[in-house]
């Protein structure tokens, strides 16, 4: 009984921190990662109807490459499952080619992939049994986008890279 009401107590603890978050940015605010894509839109072009939220992460200038990010989910314990989305939206750094410089760890890889915005490319470095993809970096003119996407069976990597290059075109749309 007391691990119960200590595992309550934490709950309320974190959730009304996030609650705490979501009030310091003001009502119906969100970052300008998370006005890329509507929530609707994450659903059509995944084609999973399970996504009930579009979370607010980094504030611009926070997040990877000095960007705004955004995740998106489903239901956290009833309901469809959707695995979560994160969409980093970085303006005016040229981070995608600046990234095609890092130098990679060991037994690490570049892809580059056709057809998405300007430049794009995935990073990926071995691992037995990932829990999220590889990044995708894309350039779309004078802004740049990183897309990750959990990984949850039976999807792999490779399944689930099909739909983050489908997010990529959809949000390359929207910023250029």
């Amino acid at each position: 009984m007391s691990r119960t009401i200590l595992l309550l107590g934490t709950l309320l603890t974190v959730f009304g921190t996030v609650d705490a978050f979501a009030a310091q940015r003001g009502p119906g605010t969100t970052t300008p990662a998370c006005a890329v894509l509507s929530l609707a839109e994450i659903k059509t072009v995944t084609g999973n109807q399970g996504y009930v939220d579009a979370s607010s992460g980094d504030e611009p200038g926070q997040g990877a490459g000095g960007g705004s990010s955004c995740q998106y989910s489903g239901a956290a314990f009833t309901g469809p499952k959707a695995p979560m989305v994160s969409l980093v939206l970085i303006p005016g750094k040229n981070w995608t080619a600046t990234a095609r410089t890092f130098k990679l760890a060991q037994g690490c890889k570049r892809e580059t992939v056709a057809g998405v915005g300007d430049d794009a490319f995935f990073e990926s470095c071995p691992a037995s049994q990932p829990i999220r993809s590889a990044p995708l970096y894309v350039k779309a003119g004078s802004k740049d986008l990183i897309i990750q996407m959990d990984i949850q069976a039976p999807a792999t990597e490779a399944t689930v890279r099909n739909t983050i290059i489908a997010i990529a075109k959809a949000a390359v749309a929207k910023v250029r």
